[in-house]
């Protein structure tokens, strides 16, 4: 279905540019419009008369951006794909590099991330209070905070660019088609009010956005843990043949959010003359969320598993002697039905005997505060100006993720599943146990985890302070003006986490619950799980029930750490303004000089054999390095819609913010030799450098119309990945063993630089009038865009395996949009689509890990009507649906466990989001 999506897409824009080809030259009647075609020329507008090779999106009006959400603006852009996270577009990869690779600026200022790393999470900006948003493919001198893939400038209002009064307010209804999953209605609202004024002359510009967002998430899911053969690791599977991978176990689960999200932007604008401009602009958001999930989940432990896992040797049995224990049976598999994917043969079917499952219910909430502040001040006089900025940039996260479990003594005799293969639906388990039944389930640690349930409290906080001054020169001639500044950056980053195990008092026995305590389980039928699993509310489960107490492992301890950095950057540009020929040249010429200081601090945990990885004391790392990043943007406009660009540049992007952590572990061997071994992060870690260059022809007929084909190549000098350092010094490091090591040198794996690689891809794109060719297609349009994109850097390093990409590299991106707009009357249908790439994702624990995310396409679709005179002049109705065709979200496993075959992993559905609503404006 995807496959042919793409092809359609890659068809259709291939025939529109053919058929508007002869029209090129075509006079245009010049025709006042409005709404999304207005936006379609005002982004036509920004993409012509830069001198770089830039993309943008455009409001649609005040308070109105093309797309429900600024994310999926951004991901129908060309070269750039949204990867969906709870089922929303929230981060963005740009020509094929993840979001850590990508610079995110708010009117220019370099913003800090609610994620775990660098990359901006936009669903975190809404849509309704940005003006536009602007991204840079390739970077010049004068643009601070700049990505090695590109940069993304979010824009808000500037009052004193309108020469009159605005006011809007817009109110949207929304429902989810899968209703209520769980504990959630499927009802939610939205609600946006903009003002826009001017006082004094003129001279005093007031803007003022709000946005408040209630919206549920509702999702039906299955995970395979993932895949393997037992047999390989000398663990046979009874009732397998012994060359077969088979599921190692699972779960089924349906899950409800509510999110709550209100922001506010506010500008104030001042130009009492000439000579003298400031603006002050801020930005605050606020997002809760609070999610609840049931489910149930399994693990196969070959040969044997408990009767009672709370009694004595837990651990696993390997010496195939369950029949002489009468606390242990044997686990097996029965009736197997087997196929064959890849040359590699999987179990498709089957029953499990003396399976043990587990009920799972969790309580999750997350609060995102997210404040920025920006005050710039610029004091012209004749051909010399100077401008001074100052900002603030904040975020906060705090969260905390709940998980309690509930089972039985008794094992399954006869667990059937079924798990689809060709196309990764869901699978089909029938259990003979029903686990919704309080008289039979209960408080119980089944699969013999340790404990009852698990709190993790994960908190982080990210802050940028900047200053800025900044000159600028009018020259004239060939050389227009010639621009210089020097930039201060401070940018602080702290993230911690505490674990603690919650257990009941007696472990032996299955504690009932309440009745006062449960819900209704939600239907798992979707995966076999007919009668559900047990519900109750799990904060008052917890706190009646179980114990809670600190438990912090070596893991834990790694993920508190801080990274400061230190930048100062500075530049010189001339920007250029000349006749040649029969064309003129516009461009500019600079360079970037960019110091950075970084220090990270974190524990140092002791990793001895025996020891209790425990934190022995701190630990800190710094390092201290230039960056001289020349640029050069060149744009050729033969004055008769056609313009070639070309831009050369030295580009970096500073390491991930977790592999600079200075958290480590490390220990001496207990038996001889005795030698220093161990592994954490690297604060001495260097950016990600790349030389680039882009080549782009754009053709510009009409108003709003044009047709664009991009080349580009970067070479990345280095890439950072795990390495093993094989005579690292540990004189650092405490041995608490009675062993004196043979030498301090000793194996440390941490992340390190090491070889690069080259991206390369290819983009074209086209903005497309109906009356191009016929004045009968008067309204009609489209936008279309197709990306490919191809890397030879080896993520793992060189020599590792084919099948590990760069993460967020889809080879292949388009997106389409066909639309109608006249009278009043608009209608509109968009796609956007990404082949299989490699995300990251956030896995138990709160840790991030990678997964191959399968190729997907994304259908939205709108309709509305806006009264033009009349009574009803300036209201407009409108209805969208979201994710039109209930597309999943699809993952197989992506590493060699299994002989590098592709098994499904994960498949959710997160059904239609269907809005009405209705924006007045004045």
């Amino acid at each position: 279905m995807n496959r042919k999506r793409l092809h359609a897409s890659v068809s259709l824009l291939a025939l529109a540019t053919a058929f508007a080809a002869p029209a090129f030259a075509q006079e245009v009647e010049t025709v006042t419009v409005s709404g999304f075609r207005h936006s379609l020329e005002t982004t036509e507008g920004i993409k012509r008369s830069s001198v770089g090779l830039v993309e943008a999106v455009s409001s649609v009006d005040i308070g109105k951006l093309p797309d429900v959400s600024i994310a999926e603006s951004l991901s129908r852009l060309p070269g750039l794909a949204g990867q969906r996270v709870d089922g929303r577009s929230q981060v963005i990869a740009i020509r094929g590099l993840s979001p850590d690779f990508a610079g995110t600026t708010l009117n220019g200022r370099e913003q800090v991330s609610t994620g775990d790393n660098r990359g901006v999470e936009f669903d975190q900006y809404p849509s309704e209070i940005l003006s536009g948003v602007v991204v840079y493919k390739t970077p010049d001198a004068k643009l601070l905070g700049q990505g090695l893939s590109g940069t993304v400038d979010l824009k808000t209002i500037r009052p004193l660019d309108y020469d009159e009064m605005r006011f809007a307010v817009g109110i949207r209804g929304e429902v989810n088609s899968m209703g209520k999953v769980y504990r959630v209605s499927p009802y939610g609202s939205r609600f946006n009010i903009s003002y826009i004024d001017q006082f004094l002359n003129g001279k005093l510009g007031v803007a003022v956005g709000y946005a408040h967002l209630d919206s549920p998430f509702q999702q039906k899911h299955y995970t395979a843990w993932w895949w393997g053969n037992p047999d390989s690791w000398g663990a046979h599977q009874p009732g397998k043949d012994a060359d077969a991978v088979m599921l190692q176990g699972a779960e089924a689960r349906v899950s409800s959010q509510t999110q709550v999200r209100d922001g506010l932007a506010a500008t104030l604008e001042f130009k009492p003359n000439e000579h003298f401009h400031s603006v002050l602009d801020m930005y605050y958001s606020n997002f809760n969320q609070r999610e609840y999930m049931n489910g149930a989940q399994w693990s196969s432990y070959p040969d044997c598993v408990k009767v009672n896992p709370t009694l004595p040797d837990n651990d696993v049995d390997k010496t195939k002697t369950c029949n002489a224990d009468p606390n242990k049976v044997v686990e097996s598999l029965n009736n197997p039905t087997y196929v064959t994917s890849g040359g590699v043969k999987l179990v498709q079917a089957g029953a499990w005997s003396n399976l043990r499952l587990l009920g799972r219910n969790d309580y999750n909430t997350r609060v995102d505060v997210l404040s920025a502040v920006g005050w710039r001040n610029e004091y012209t006089n004749g051909n010399f100006s100077l401008a001074l900025d100052l900002s603030y940039s904040g975020a906060k996260r705090n969260s905390a993720q709940l998980e309690s479990y509930v089972g039985t003594h008794s094992l399954e005799s006869n667990l059937k599943f079924t798990v689809p293969l060709t196309n990764h639906g869901f699978p089909t388990f029938t259990p003979g146990i029903n686990y919704a039944d309080p008289k039979v389930i209960g408080i119980f640690d089944a699969l013999n985890y340790g404990h009852d349930a698990r709190l993790e409290t994960p908190t982080q906080k990210d802050t940028i302070q900047a200053v800025r001054l900044e000159s600028k020169y009018h020259v004239g001639y060939i050389v227009s003006d010639i621009e210089a500044g020097i930039g201060f950056q401070s940018r602080y980053k702290k993230k911690s986490s505490s674990v603690y195990f919650l257990d009941l008092a007696d472990k032996t026995n299955v504690q009932p619950i309440t009745s006062d305590l449960l819900y209704q389980a939600p239907s798992l039928a979707f995966a076999g799980f007919t009668n559900g699993v047990l519900a109750y509310n799990v904060k008052a489960v917890t706190d009646k029930y179980l114990n809670k107490t600190l438990n912090m492992s070596g893991d834990d301890y790694k993920k508190d750490f801080s990274v400061k950095e230190n930048v100062v950057t500075a530049y010189v540009m001339a920007n250029l303004d000349s006749n040649v020929g029969f064309a003129t040249l516009r461009g500019n010429v600079g360079a970037q000089l960019v110091h950075t200081d970084q220090i990270s601090r974190a524990f140092n945990i002791d990793n001895a054999p025996g020891k209790p990885n425990v934190p022995l004391g701190d630990m800190s790392g710094n390092k201290s390095y230039y960056d001289f990043l020349p640029s050069i943007n060149l744009s050729l406009d033969f004055d008769n819609g056609n313009i070639v660009r070309l831009g050369i540049a030295k580009t970096m992007a500073r390491p991930r913010v977790d592999d600079m952590r200075a958290a480590a572990s490390a220990g001496v061997s207990d038996t001889s030799p005795y030698l220093w071994s161990g592994s954490g992060g690297n604060p001495k870690l260097k950016p990600w450098r790349a030389d680039s260059i882009d080549i782009a022809y754009e053709h510009y007929f009409g108003k709003a119309s044009y047709v664009s084909v991009a080349g580009f190549y970067k070479n990345l000098k280095t890439y950072i990945y795990n390495q093993n350092i094989l005579d690292y010094d540990f004189r650092n490091f405490t041995n608490t063993t009675k062993h004196t090591p043979d030498t301090s040198l000793g194996q440390f794996s941490t992340p390190a630089n090491g070889k690069g690689g080259y991206m390369r891809g290819a983009e074209i794109s086209a903005q497309l009038d109906g009356t191009l060719l016929t004045d009968y297609l008067d309204g009609f349009g489209s936008v279309l865009s197709f990306s490919w994109t191809d890397s030879s850097v080896k993520p793992d390093g060189p020599g590792t395996s084919t099948i590990a990409t760069l993460p967020g590299l889809s080879k292949a991106v388009a997106s389409g949009t066909l639309y109608y707009e006249k009278n009043g009357f608009s209608v509109r249908i968009s796609e956007r689509y990404r082949s299989d790439f490699r995300g990251e994702i956030t896995s138990n624990f709160a840790q991030r890990s990678y997964t191959r995310i399968l190729a997907e396409a994304i259908t939205d679709f709108q309709v509305g009507y806006d009264f033009e005179d009349g009574k009803l002049n300036g209201l407009s109705l409108v209805a969208q649906i979201e994710n039109l065709f209930n597309t999943p979200y699809r993952t197989y496993q992506d590493d060699r466990l299994s002989n590098g075959t592709n098994e499904p992993r994960e498949y959710n559905l997160y059904g239609r989001t269907i809005l009405l609503g209705l924006n007045y404006k004045l």
